[in-house]
């Protein structure tokens, strides 16, 4: 058996189907319960008999929704705990190590050509870690009032050691697209032992593998990823926290921002058009960069009303003071709800008929989401979105793309920043019927965007 809590705090039950030293299986019966791919889920504790054999945390790889069971799999983060009081029974210490050393020569079944690109990659790592500490020694270059390298030098010297660490990258991501399934968490591991040494003091790159707030894509790992790229107790690590930040899915989740400002202001004008304020609903907010943007960007933003959903009580008291910040600098007196619910609940209250859906929205976006939720719920969230907005009503949704170049080895392995992937196609399959709808990518082809108008 298997028992955890999952970030609402909720206790959940399941029964064990795959066990392996660093990964899980494990069947779910809960019908109520929401999972989310990157969720970290704690006191997680794994029974074999009577005994209890791990206790600590676990991060969601994937899950596959059969109806009244859920199979999710997972990745243990913690250490085991074999060798207990029980273990003080004679010939029960040889027992356990020897299992120990049959399941490490099993785990460390590695291809030679991952192991010798990973290698090749802490190799190259450590080199510029001790060539590029003479820039942090040296006062010959140019630097800044705070000690940092001077931009421009910065750059130029970053540049080019940059692109090499994405070489070995994209080499990494063709070896991780051969590992069979059942190899891939001893694969994860090793590089993990081998390269987080050399990486986890980036800012952007300890915040997604650590998911501090028990989800990947929280509020601050936003705001890294539009901030500075230049974080980091050294040049080094500057660098590095650079090289990630470049990441595909950060550039596109950049462009993302841009999207939706110009889809609001499209929303706006349509309110002066018609003459009346536009409410709109965001699902799943996050710190709303693109409505702060929105607000010094247009000249009036009086014309929408927002409703911003969030299950992070953190993240909407964050949101509240960076929006109300934007306003009072605007000038402009701007209508905004904030609603402390999540996703779980929202369809819980739904399937129950105790939320009446009134119709009340004129556009409804849900920008990151979905990258984390099986197609059933996606699908149930639509149905709900549709049912709480106007005729002719606008809805947008967004997904990261199957096409993202680096979620194998950059966002599996050394990240464990799992995404539900969909292209074009796969988005809409889950739409609701519209009058007219739209599905495109932006610029890096790593986001895909559905827009569409309700019949």
């Amino acid at each position: 058996m298997v028992s955890f809590r999952n970030t609402q705090g909720d206790a959940v039950r399941g029964t064990i189907v795959n066990l392996q030293r660093k990964s899980l299986v494990m069947e779910i019966y809960d019908p109520n319960s929401v999972m989310q791919v990157s969720e970290v889920l704690n006191d997680v504790s794994l029974r074999l008999g009577t005994r209890s054999a791990y206790a600590g945390k676990a991060v969601v790889i994937s899950m596959v929704n059969t109806g009244l069971t859920a199979l999710v799999s997972a990745t243990l983060i913690d250490e085991w705990r074999e060798l207990s009081a029980e273990s003080l029974v004679p010939g029960a210490v040889a027992l356990e190590t020897h299992a120990f050393v049959r399941s490490w020569d099993e785990r460390s079944r590695i291809r030679p050509t991952y192991q010798l690109r990973v290698n090749e990659l802490r190799a190259y790592l450590a080199d510029v870690a001790r060539w590029v500490e003479q820039v942090d020694m040296s006062d010959a270059l140019p630097k800044e009032a705070d000690g940092r390298l001077r931009e421009d030098f910065f750059h130029e010297l970053a540049a080019p050691l940059i692109a090499r660490a994405h070489s070995f990258m994209a080499e990494l991501e063709e070896e991780a697209a051969c590992i069979e399934p059942e190899r891939d968490s001893a694969h994860r591991a090793f590089a993990q032992a081998a390269l987080h040494p050399l990486l986890l003091r980036a800012p952007f790159v300890f915040r997604t593998y650590s998911k501090p707030l028990g989800y990947a894509g929280d509020y601050e790992m936003v705001n890294q990823m539009l901030a500075d790229p230049r974080q980091g107790a050294n040049t080094y690590f500057q660098i590095v926290n650079t090289a990630f930040w470049q990441a595909a899915a950060a550039n596109a989740h950049r462009n993302r921002i841009d999207i939706l400002v110009a889809y609001l202001s499209r929303q706006a004008d349509a309110a002066r058009a018609s003459g009346r304020p536009f409410r709109v609903l965001n699902v799943g907010c996050g710190p709303a960069v693109e409505i702060q943007r929105f607000l010094q960007s247009y000249p009036e933003p009086q014309w929408l009303v927002f409703e911003l959903v969030d299950f992070s009580e953190e993240t909407l008291a964050y949101t509240r003071a960076k929006l109300e910040a934007c306003a009072a600098v605007s000038g402009s007196a701007v209508s905004i709800t904030y609603t402390h619910d999540s996703v779980n609940q929202l369809l819980k209250r739904r399937g129950a008929a105790a939320l009446p859906v009134s119709g009340e929205f004129d556009a409804v976006y849900c920008a990151g989401l979905f990258d984390y939720l099986s197609d059933k719920v996606c699908t149930r969230l639509m149905q709900h979105f549709a049912a709480r907005m106007r005729a002719g009503a606008s809805m947008l949704v967004t997904n990261v793309h199957s096409c993202n170049p680096e979620k194998l080895f950059v966002m599996g392995h050394l990240l464990e920043w799992y995404l539900i992937y969909r292209d074009e196609a796969q988005l809409e399959r889950l739409l609701p019927p519209a009058r007219a709808q739209r599905v495109y990518v932006d610029a890096t082809g790593v986001n895909v965007f559905a827009e569409l108008s309700l019949a």
